[in-house]
């Protein structure tokens, strides 16, 4: 199928979703502020702009690793601002254990739960099954007490458990909707955060 090269990205992407059997599906977007701010959403982040790209494993030491470039600092500042500006409850921040994603959920929200679950699926081979199963669960089963769960970790997980493709710094809202499945919403860059209406 060919896509008109005028197409934005995230058309693209919703183009395709729309052709491939997924386990979701496009929601209204008019109410996401209002969905944010009674809780029991998902964010999943994809860490912020690094400073170098391809794959790195998770023994090795940190400043053998990917870590955040000053763009993703930025990047995590400017969400964690928005979020407090426009009154986002966060409950659960999860991080996948590598450093930059850590460290994002630390300048963004203050704090990190690690999580090996969320360690990328192309760092490693073993668990990877355990892996996605663990991530499905994290995005049907939302948080109950009014808050919504931030889980900060790598493109590839997101793309096989929703099918959605992010860059670095890019967000997608998710809606568990409390049977077992959940909707897929807007796909916040950093800096389009303070405008979500």
């Amino acid at each position: 199928m060919m896509l008109n090269r005028t197409l934005s990205r995230r058309t693209a992407l919703l183009g395709l979703a729309s052709v491939v059997a997924l386990p979701v599906a496009g929601t209204a977007r008019a109410d996401t502020l209002d969905r944010l701010r009674a809780g029991g959403q998902v964010i999943y982040f994809r860490h912020g702009a690094t400073t170098w790209s391809g794959i790195d494993r998770i023994e090795w030491p940190r400043d053998r690793q990917r870590l955040l470039s000053a763009e993703g600092v930025s990047q995590s500042e400017v969400i964690g601002a928005a979020f407090r500006a426009k009154g986002i409850p966060v409950g659960e921040v999860l991080a996948s254990p590598f450093a930059r994603c850590r460290d994002m959920a630390e300048i963004a929200f203050g704090r990190v739960e690690e999580r090996m679950e969320l360690l990328g699926l192309l760092s490693d081979d073993a668990g990877r099954a355990d892996r996605v199963a663990y991530l499905r669960g994290l995005l049907v089963n939302g948080p109950t007490d009014g808050t919504n769960r931030i889980v900060i970790a790598h493109r590839s997980n997101i793309a096989t458990v929703a099918g959605v493709s992010l860059a670095e710094g890019e967000a997608v809202i998710l809606h568990p909707d409390g049977q077992g499945g959940f909707s897929v919403g807007q796909t916040p860059m950093p800096d389009e955060w303070a405008a979500i209406s």
